[in-house]
């Protein structure tokens, strides 16, 4: 292992730690110090890579989209190309397991930047929203291939509605965190996504 790859290896175990300790004990309850052990560094090696907790906070909410990209999104679509409604809506189906399925594994990861980053401060928001935005226009481009092709409504804005499945989604995340509250466990919000999307988007 080279000094480039060291170097890399010991930054993902800075932010690894700072994810950790952010979802165990909450952001504003940790410091540096905190960090710096869970990582097995020092002070000095902590701030070699960040300029404090706040920095590192940036590089784990880049993290947590990554695992969400790879958990969710990353599984269920590739290879993935909807040529009828049935099937485009099969696959929103899969993607709905797969954020019960996340929130299942990891959920004080999924609760943290659902319900506590936002609330740090104002460049969190934008930073999430930012990464929010490049599924949205990953959605987009899928709403557009089916006006394409013609089993989704021509007059559909890709854009507006990529918005809206994106927001269908992050539903089922927070019904997943409510765990089945009023009801709404896993099959009927999967069911009844579905049937709002197919409602919705059909010619």
């Amino acid at each position: 292992m080279n000094a480039a790859e060291r170097s890399a290896k010991r930054r993902a175990e800075l932010v690894l730690a700072a994810h950790e300790l952010f979802v165990d004990k909450g952001y504003r309850s940790v410091v540096v110090a905190d960090i710096a052990a869970r990582a097995g560094a020092s002070h000095g090696t902590f701030y070699n890579y960040f300029d404090n907790k706040r920095d590192i906070l940036d590089a784990v909410i880049d993290h947590y989209f990554a695992l969400i990209r790879d958990r969710v999104f990353g599984r269920a679509i590739t290879g993935q190309r909807p040529t009828t409604l049935d099937e485009f809506c099969e696959l929103v189906a899969h993607i709905v397991d797969r954020c019960y399925e996340l929130v299942e594994d990891e959920p004080g990861m999924v609760n943290f930047i659902l319900l506590e980053a936002a609330t740090i401060d104002d460049r969190v928001a934008e930073r999430s929203l930012r990464k929010l935005r490049v599924y949205g226009d990953e959605a987009a481009t899928r709403i557009e291939r089916g006006i394409e092709l013609g089993y989704l409504d021509p007059a559909l804005d890709p854009r507006f509605t990529g918005e809206i499945l994106l927001s269908t989604l992050l539903a089922a995340l927070l019904s997943a965190i409510r765990g089945g509250a009023e009801g709404l466990d896993q099959a009927r919000v999967r069911a009844e996504l579905v049937a709002f999307l197919r409602a919705t988007l059909a010619p």
